[in-house]
């Protein structure tokens, strides 16, 4: 059993006698941004934009020194880059860089390039890892929005930890091929994830062109996004099977969340997969809202941003709810379509196809009302649809569950790596030599 001793950092604790305590200054040199004209503009070059830096090792596109007059960053093999600008920080952006051309490369000035000064460069690189280090980076961030930065002053005052050389060795090697064994695992679970999606999308759209039953005939629907569809179906324009015309939701800015108004729904709390976001919600003031409240089995369609085109069916269960003007509300005419089918539809590959010929013919991803409304989808006759939808509800949520426990599982092991790096970094785990 090691002996321990007080470090004198509250957030740290103990740590291994025969550690020391210093500063950040004490491990490394952290290089200020130089101009770019200080290197032979002829070179071939690594270029990194910040946000393109990711845990490990990675080296981007190269470039010459002469396309670039602004201040920029110079690093060289070995060098560890690091993020310094929200969200990118909070994201882990963090690497070695390895194989510059030229030995050398270039960064915008948004990133810390930091250089060994006598301590082992990988024990470095898990340190700035640490959730601890992490946590008290974030809470000294300075600038407006999604802006603030760690100032050069915090890096090189900060408190830290350093054991012996040898044992730094010991540490980084231990955490490289146990590192190296959950990210393997978590890349096998990602890809399962892929998988499970695919089928998923399949699923969805062989059901809603095909049916559920194989052995119908089939017919050219005439349409390039849908294909053959069976033959007893028709296809129809999304404005002519709506209860009332699409609608832009409410232009008004959004209050702070109260339970006793409605929900405000904006472009961004749809997520990646069509689904009501849980966090940074909103509320709308009763008069904004009016004209604007979601009734039951609404379906919103996102018109622009980062989800054009994903869509959210909004259920009563959910609350009292309005939505705002990035999004378009379509009314579902019950006696022509079943809600859920429509939804389904906007879930499989034919509605991604259909949203990509959009694009390819836009300079902006924008899909508006118009656009929406001359959609062309697959009709089945309304008994057929309520089958599909009720069947597609039965598979899809057991996709679901399974989904959910793989992003469960990746959490777990995000969260073990993250304390196997603190614990081993900060002396609380043994590293035996």
């Amino acid at each position: 059993m090691r002996q321990m001793k007080d470090s004198g950092i509250e957030w740290i604790g103990q740590i291994p006698e025969e550690w020391k305590v210093g500063r950040l200054k004490n491990m490394f040199i952290l290089y200020p941004y130089v101009k770019t004209n200080s290197v032979d503009s002829n070179f071939d070059v690594t270029f990194l934009p910040m946000e393109n830096i990711k845990k490990g090792f990675y080296i981007d596109n190269e470039r010459k020194f002469s396309d670039y007059t602004s201040l920029y960053n110079i690093f060289e093999n070995d060098d560890i880059l690091l993020a310094k600008v929200t969200p990118c920080f909070e994201n882990g952006n963090i690497a070695i860089a390895k194989n510059l051309k030229n030995g050398i490369g270039f960064g915008t000035s948004e990133i810390f390039v930091i250089r060994s000064s006598g301590t082992n460069v990988k024990f470095i690189f898990y340190y700035l890892q640490g959730e601890h280090f992490r946590q008290r980076a974030i809470a000294t961030m300075t600038g407006a929005g999604g802006l603030k930065r760690i100032s050069p002053t915090f890096m090189k005052n900060e408190t830290a930890v350093i054991p012996p050389l040898d044992e730094q060795q010991r540490i980084a090697d231990y955490l490289d091929a146990q590192c190296a064994r959950i990210d393997k695992t978590m890349e096998l679970v990602r890809q399962s994830k892929e998988k499970l999606r695919a089928y998923k999308l399949s699923l969805i759209t062989e059901a809603v062109t095909k049916g559920l039953d194989p052995d119908v005939p089939m017919k050219d629907s005439g349409i390039p996004w849908i294909g053959e569809i069976t033959a007893g179906w028709e296809t129809r324009r999304l404005k002519y099977t709506l209860s009332f015309p699409l609608q832009y939701g409410a232009n008004a800015s959004g209050i702070s969340y109260d339970k006793d108004l409605p929900r405000y729904i904006r472009i961004t709390d749809i997520d990646d997969s069509g689904m009501l976001k849980s966090e940074n919600k909103q509320s709308l003031s009763e008069s904004d809202a009016f004209g604007y409240i979601l009734d039951d089995g609404d379906i919103l369609l996102a018109r622009s941003g980062a989800t054009v085109g994903k869509s959210f069916l909004y259920k009563k269960k959910m609350g009292k709810a309005a939505f705002a003007g990035y999004l378009i509300r379509a009314k579902i005419e019950n006696k022509i379509l079943n809600n859920y089918f429509f939804y389904y539809i906007t879930q499989s590959h034919l509605y991604n196809e259909w949203k990509n010929s959009i694009f390819i013919q836009a300079t902006i991803q924008n899909i508006g009302a118009e656009k929406y409304a001359n959609f062309v989808l697959p009709l089945p006759p309304l008994p057929e649809q309520q089958r599909i939808a009720a069947y597609l509800d039965e598979k899809c949520s057991r996709i679901d569950a399974l989904l959910a426990e793989k992003d469960e599982l990746l959490d777990k092991l995000a969260e073990y790596k993250k304390s196997l790096i603190f614990e081993c970094v900060t002396g609380k785990r043994e590293v035996a030599a």
